[in-house]
């Protein structure tokens, strides 16, 4: 498979454009209703992305022992 589509936010999201398209031509829905749909689609996508990779960031950051279960017990 294609490195780029082994997400699994990508595929649903690619799929869910597909479907989309596939309304429009079998007219169970209008240009409006899809473009609406895909945009939100992609927007959801493009903010989950964002997060995933920020949150990938700020755990890089975190000290090797801040989050230890150590720490956990001594605070319970």
């Amino acid at each position: 498979m294609v490195p780029s589509l082994k997400s699994r936010k990508l595929l649903c999201a690619i799929a869910l454009f597909i479907i989309a398209t596939v309304f429009v031509f079998i007219g169970q829905t209008d240009f409006q209703g899809w473009s609406d749909f895909v945009k939100w689609v992609f927007g959801i996508y493009a903010a989950g992305n964002v997060g995933e990779h920020v949150a990938n960031k700020k755990e890089q950051k975190v000290p090797a022992g801040f989050h230890s279960r150590d720490m956990i017990n001594r605070n319970s």
